[in-house]
This record gives C-alpha cells, sequence and structure tokens, in this order.
C-alpha cells in the first residue's frame, strides 16, 4: 500500500510538471486541460509511446474533479491526440512530425537580419508597458464586455452552427459574402440612415477600416487630390500616404469639415461627418447639402465615413450623406461591430456597383472574404431583432456614462475647453497650450489611467495640448475618479 501512494505522490509530481494547473477565472476548465495537453504533446514534452496516468492520478495531479479529466481524456482520443489500447491504458500517440520539426533549437543565436536598414525604417523607441489592467480606460473603442449580449449571440452562434448551414457558410465564396447578411443590412440597418441600397451596392468587409483600405487602394491613384479632414482619424493619413495621391487637409470647425479653398481643390474627401474625429462635430444637413453640391460641381467623389456613429446615432434623424446623394457619388463606410464588439471585426462599404465590383476584385487579393460563420451569426442577431435591442440598451448606458463624463470635466481645476456634441461618445479637451498630452498620457499610463492624446490627429507641426476621452469602455463609477486624477496630473505638470 505504501509502495502504492508513493508511486501515485510520483505520477502527481510528474503530471503536474507537465500540465498547467487550470485556472477557474479563464474558462472551462476541460478546454483548459486539452489545451494544456495538446501544447505538451506537439512540443514533444510529452513524447509518443508515454503511457497517460488514470484520470484518478490526473484528476489529484491538477486538482481537478475526476469527470473533467475523463472528458478532457476521451475528447483528445477522438482528436487523435492519445489512443487506447485494449488492457493497456492510454498512450500519446504517434505523430508522423519529421524528426526535429517541433523541437526548440538550441545553440547560440546568430545576429538577426537588420530589417529596419533593408525597408528604411527607423528603429523603435522602447515604450514602458502600461498596466495590464488600467483602473481608468478612458481610450475610444475600447471593448466593454459587461454590456456584450452573450446569451444572444451564443444563441445565434448555436443556430449557425447547424449542418446545413455549415455546408452553406463553409464554402469558398471567392469575392463573394453572405447573402442572408447583405439582406440584414438592406432591411434592418441601412434603412436607419436613410439608404436604400440593392445587394449589388454592398461590399462586407472586415471591420470599418478594411473598407476605408480598401476605398483608398480604389481612389488614391496617381494625379488624384484627396482632401483629409486636420484633425482627423490618423490611419486614414497613413492609407493615403501609401497610395500615389496627393494629400490635401481640410480644416475643421464646430460643425465639421469647412467649405474651405482646400475643398475645392479635391478629387476625392474623406470625411467623418456623423461624429467628427476626434473633435465630434456633427455637420448639418444645410453643410452636407453644399458639400453635395461642391462636389457636383467639381465632379469630387465623397468618402463618407460614420466613425463613431453606429450607437449613439441610434433612433436620430440626421440623414446620412449618401442618403442625400441623387448622384452615386457617395461612398459611404460603415461598422457592424464596433458597438457590440471590436473583435468581431465586421464592416461594410455602400457604394454604386462598379465600385462594390473594384472593391471586391482588391478584397479577393487580401483574403477573399470576411469568415462565413461570422457573417452568418451576425446576419441571424440582426433578423431576430438582438442588434437594435443591444443598440437601445447600450446607447442608454453610454449616454449616462457621458452625463457623469460631462459633469466631472465640468469640475475640472485647470482651465479647459470641452467639446462634446450631443449624442458622441468621446470628449475632445483643449488644455493650456504650456501642456504636452503626449507627455501627460505616458505618466498617466502609469497611474492606470489611459487617454488618448491629441497630437496623434494631426499631421505635420501638431498642437500638443489636446486629448481625447471617452466612455465605451470605463463603469460611471469610475469616471469622476478617474477625472480627478488626470486633473491633478495636468496642475502637477503645468
Amino acid at each position: 500500500m505504501k509502495t502504492r501512494a508513493r508511486g501515485q505522490s510520483d505520477a502527481n509530481m510528474v503530471w503536474e510538471h507537465l500540465l498547467a494547473r487550470p485556472d477557474p477565472s479563464r474558462g472551462a476548465i476541460t478546454m483548459q486541460v486539452i489545451e494544456s495537453f495538446v501544447d505538451a504533446i506537439v512540443s514533444r514534452q510529452i513524447p509518443a509511446g508515454v503511457r497517460v496516468p488514470s484520470t484518478r492520478v490526473m484528476a489529484a495531479a491538477l486538482g481537478i474533479g475526476r469527470n473533467t479529466a475523463i472528458a478532457a481524456i476521451n475528447s483528445l482520443v477522438e482528436q487523435g491526440y492519445l489512443v487506447v489500447k485494449d488492457r493497456s491504458g492510454v498512450f500519446v500517440a504517434q505523430f508522423g512530425f519529421e524528426t526535429g520539426a517541433t523541437e526548440r533549437r538550441s545553440g547560440p543565436k546568430e545576429a538577426d537580419y537588420d530589417w529596419y536598414r533593408r525597408l528604411g525604417l527607423e528603429r523603435p523607441l522602447p515604450r514602458a508597458q502600461p498596466p495590464a489592467s488600467p483602473s481608468y480606460n478612458f481610450r475610444y473603442g475600447q471593448f466593454d464586455p459587461s454590456t456584450f449580449p452573450t446569451s444572444h449571440w451564443r444563441q445565434c452562434e448555436r443556430s449557425a452552427l447547424g449542418l446545413t448551414q455549415i455546408a452553406d457558410w463553409g464554402r469558398d465564396m471567392v469575392d463573394m459574402d453572405d447573402a442572408g447578411l447583405i439582406e440584414s443590412l438592406r432591411r434592418h440597418v441601412l434603412p436607419n440612415h436613410g439608404i436604400w441600397a440593392e445587394a449589388n451596392e454592398i461590399l462586407i468587409t472586415l471591420g470599418g477600416q478594411e473598407g476605408r483600405y480598401l476605398v483608398a487602394r480604389l481612389l488614391g491613384q496617381p494625379g488624384v487630390t484627396v482632401g483629409l479632414e486636420r484633425p482627423g482619424l490618423p490611419d486614414m493619413e497613413q492609407l493615403i500616404r501609401s497610395t500615389a495621391a496627393k494629400r490635401v487637409h481640410l480644416p475643421v470647425d464646430r460643425n465639421g469639415a469647412a467649405l474651405s479653398v482646400e475643398l475645392r481643390q479635391c478629387d476625392v474627401i474623406f470625411i467623418t461627418p456623423g461624429h467628427q474625429c476626434p473633435t465630434t462635430a456633427v455637420m448639418p444637413v444645410e453643410r452636407r447639402l453644399a458639400l453635395l453640391d461642391i462636389a457636383h460641381r467639381r465632379d469630387t467623389i465623397v468618402v463618407e465615413d460614420t466613425y463613431d456613429t453606429e450607437v449613439l446615432s441610434h433612433g436620430r434623424t440626421t440623414p446620412s450623406l449618401k442618403s442625400l446623394d441623387r448622384e452615386g457619388r457617395v461612398i459611404h463606410i460603415g461598422s457592424l461591430s464596433k458597438a457590440v464588439a471590436p473583435g468581431l471585426r465586421t464592416g461594410f462599404v455602400v457604394a454604386s456597383p462598379p465600385v462594390i465590383e473594384a472593391l471586391r476584385a482588391i478584397r479577393r487579393l487580401i483574403h477573399r472574404h470576411p469568415p462565413g460563420n461570422i457573417q452568418r451569426t451576425l446576419a441571424m442577431f440582426i433578423d431576430r431583432g438582438y442588434y437594435h435591442s443591444y443598440l437601445r440598451k447600450v446607447s442608454g448606458i453610454l449616454q449616462r456614462r457621458r452625463e457623469v463624463l460631462s459633469a466631472a470635466l465640468g469640475e475640472l481645476k485647470t482651465p479647459a475647453r470641452i467639446i462634446g456634441s450631443e449624442g458622441a461618445s468621446t470628449f475632445w479637451v483643449e488644455v493650456p497650450a504650456s501642456l504636452d498630452t503626449t507627455a501627460l498620457s505616458a505618466l498617466l499610463e502609469n497611474e492606470g489611467v489611459l487617454i488618448d492624446p491629441g497630437s496623434r490627429f494631426f499631421t505635420g507641426d501638431a498642437p500638443r495640448n489636446y486629448m481625447r476621452i471617452a466612455v465605451s469602455q470605463i463603469h460611471e463609477s469610475q469616471i469622476r475618479k478617474g477625472v480627478r486624477r488626470i486633473d491633478a496630473a495636468i496642475r502637477a505638470a503645468a
């Protein structure tokens, strides 16, 4: 009996070393055990042919229930990582890996190839790592798991995993999109923006970001002058810079992109009229109509980006530029996932059929089409009413947070000009010119407070005394405390 207990203790010690002990906070215990086994087998920490201990020993070694151990072993046998031998036990399967293919290379490492020289890149400066879990996250577009409609999304995912559904979305659609999601957009999403489009006028993208990339690639041709808002989306500046087009910066006032001399020089303009990035300005209908008139007379293409309007414009009546367009010269870029979960990476472009056809051709060279399962699940999520129900719910949550943030910013002891249009999820804050918000942001990170310094939204000689503060992730109970920390840091730096 003593020998057996000792043997079990030795086995426990061995398997405790080879496999990570599951952490209940990281999700399903069974899946963690499976992942740990797979990692150990593929990395050759557990060689082929090794006998796996009994589920009793395994459960004791990992601190889990025996039923959990049995479920994990059965799954690994089903997947072929383990094999059952009659009257002998369970063993690690033999894989056809080439000898040494999965082993780490040993010996001294040669010097890394100098890619910075080859590509003409500057070496990045070392950056301090921000806290893993910031206490006060005021950055835009952050995911808030507490608002995610988990049960409704799971229901739609289960429906999308039916055999007939998988047979449909699992095939290679080459450059086409899920017909169900296209129809959901046509019937349930675009009409809220006053847009009535045919199926051949819609392209599904990997988020709004891919829509911007594809349109920039299509329109950024030699001899073309592209107008970009200043301040504006930093990524849009980078995208146009990577093309052969000439860039012109469009001034922004309290009503969004101004109808300036610069705008009248452009062949293409990229603007955010719903909530201008980053100032949150909303372009009035009168200016939208005047802009389209200028575009008609100058034959200018207008790219309308619905940045920051997916949720907080829900139910609002300001017509989109695309809805006012009578010629088909407006290209509309939107997102379906930023409010629900940015990681879903689902957006869309609405434009005339020849534009959509050209964008499909570019997209096909990158990844053909966005994942079919996500498209199908999202279509069901929209069709069953969950999408708009969620938008109504989260719109109320963000509005309450916005009101708390507005009040807290109004109590700043530092002189500041605060701009925040009704319904926007961010505030654009101008502090005294002597302050550098880039340096301020770095200091605040060390205290667990995250903000967006304003200089990233400018090009050239950028003013450094602006910052953007958002409410997409931070809970309303933390807002005042976070703002007080920002205020204290500003006063200390002044």
